[in-house]
């Protein structure tokens, strides 16, 4: 389809090619197709179909498959390539940010948009930039800046109107992902990394995240209150908002804590599901499936 969603077919299609990869004698995996667009994101019928009939067990399921399909493109023992173009969207953009690197043609679209159908990133993109606020806290910079920075992000639901605005809202990273100028060599020039990344490719470790518990929460509660002053977030925005929020910092922590990227995902998926729960967030659900757009509520 021209929207490429993600849902359990490419979800294990993904799974499978990178076992075959791991067990045979294969360099790695290109992830990319040739539609108009990469990816407009998770399968929302689906998320939509298990909302309305509460089925809260099998949401948890369809949820956790995701995370740990982002989470084996970056944990596998080969190296895993993005290619995109268009949209690259929610859960299109979780496995972007999961991979090796990133061959993202100049005009992809970059976004973590779930918030418009009133959930928080799923496939490991929230916990993934508490990852990042944590990687640039080690480089020295101040972290709760950072932490507003990426929190703002995910919160308005950005989307890069082009690949190198992407850089900005750091869901490109200029240590991994390239700007391929044509977008017909975008799944070629994957192919090259990957052989290029192959030879002294190691399995990565997983990583320690420093999170900053109540300090970050008390400092993002006041950034998503400035939202709702400046009248950009209704109060289920600022709902969400606060969910964000408390995955990027871990939770209720006394202070600043080394946690595990599962125990960031299990927050997460926790928030998501809890969300799913929510009149509104149902409201906002069928509205982007009756008229292709967010519904402010």
């Amino acid at each position: 389809s021209m929207h490429n969603t993600i849902g359990e077919g490419v979800l294990r299609g993904i799974n499978e090619a990178i076992q075959i990869a791991e067990d045979g004698n294969w360099n790695g995996l290109v992830i990319g197709n040739n539609g108009t667009n990469f990816s407009v994101g998770a399968n929302i019928f689906m998320i939509a179909q298990l909302a309305y009939q509460g089925e809260f067990e099998e949401l948890n399921m369809a949820v956790n498959i995701f995370q740990q399909t982002t989470m084996r493109a970056r944990y596998s023992s080969i190296p895993v390539v993005v290619a995109t173009q268009g949209y690259v969207f929610g859960g299109g953009c979780e496995l972007l940010m999961h991979a090796d690197a990133g061959m993202v043609s100049a005009e992809s679209y970059v976004g973590l948009v779930e918030v418009g159908i009133g959930v928080i990133p799923g496939g490991g993109g929230t916990k993934e930039f508490a990852v990042r606020a944590s990687d640039e806290f080690k480089e020295g910079e101040v972290l709760i800046p950072t932490l507003i920075e990426r929190f703002k992000a995910i919160a308005t639901a950005s989307v890069s109107t082009s690949a190198a605005e992407a850089f900005n809202y750091r869901y490109l990273l200029p240590e991994r992902d390239l700007i391929v100028m044509n977008k017909d060599r975008a799944i070629a020039e994957a192919k090259k990394k990957v052989l290029e990344l192959a030879p002294n490719y190691t399995q990565p470790l997983p990583k320690k995240v420093t999170v900053l518990g109540q300090t970050g929460l008390a400092a993002l509660y006041v950034a998503a209150n400035e939202l709702k002053l400046g009248r950009y977030a209704s109060e289920h925005d600022i709902k969400i908002a606060h969910k964000i929020a408390w995955v990027l910092c871990g939770g209720d922590l006394s202070g600043t804590q080394i946690v595990s990227e599962q125990y960031l995902l299990d927050l997460e998926r926790e928030a998501f599901l809890s969300l799913c729960g929510e009149q509104k967030t149902l409201e906002r659900i069928q509205h982007m499936l009756q008229t292709n757009k967010p519904l402010r509520n």
